[in-house]
């Protein structure tokens, strides 16, 4: 994943003073309730991917689900909590260290998990993003994506999530994917470098073709 200097300086910074999920800001135990409907509403497990991973703690749910989970980040610190979590659980999750960008998965997944990858892009790299998607995602699999929304040319800041508006997200991601669910939700209290507020995108899109 390639950002700004500024912004990868703040990952360091937060991974480094992190010694366990729960350090780090963003961290929310319960899954994202999108991501546990679609697993419910699909036949059986299969595979899973968490892409920008963090600390596994969704990987870790899913496969507690009975899927079998690879998770993805490009953070060093990341990829060593989700092992850790991983090994705690006694839980089979492969961790990879990768540019997600130019990471060539072994075989496509059922579904697919973005919770704050995509955002932490630049807008440059998207098309790059949609391109792994479709190799990523099987057709007929789901999709779920959590990011920050934009809530209009002011919502921007110099370091943190980079804002996506609703109407860019559909054209992004259509026509393969289509739109099962959508729950935006202002979030407060988040971190400063996030502006203490944030228009969350809830997102469920399922590859049609």
């Amino acid at each position: 994943m390639t950002m700004g200097e500024q912004s990868r300086k703040v990952f360091d910074r937060l991974y480094g003073r992190a010694k366990r999920p729960e350090d780090l800001p963003w961290h929310r135990a319960q899954p994202p309730a999108l991501l546990v409907e679609a697993l419910d509403a699909r036949a059986a497990p299969g595979l899973a991917l968490d892409v920008g991973c963090g600390a596994g703690t969704y990987s870790v749910y899913m496969a507690k689900r009975g899927y079998r989970v690879t998770g993805v980040d490009f953070m060093p610190q990341a990829v060593s909590l989700l092992t850790e979590q991983a090994s705690k659980e006694a839980l089979d999750i492969t961790a990879v260290q990768a540019d997600v960008t130019t990471w060539a998965a072994p075989n496509p997944f059922d579904v697919v998990l973005d919770v704050g990858c995509l955002h932490s892009l630049a807008g440059a790299q998207h098309a790059a993003y949609k391109a792994r998607l479709l190799q990523w995602l099987a057709p007929g699999g789901d999709f779920i994506l959590v990011h920050c929304a934009s809530r209009g040319w002011w919502d921007r800041w110099p370091v943190g999530p980079n804002r996506i508006a609703h109407d860019r997200i559909e054209r992004l991601f259509g026509p393969e994917l289509v739109l099962r669910a959508y729950r935006p939700e202002l979030l407060t209290g988040m971190p400063l470098f996030m502006g203490r507020s944030a228009l969350v995108g809830r997102y469920w899109l399922r590859r049609e073709r």
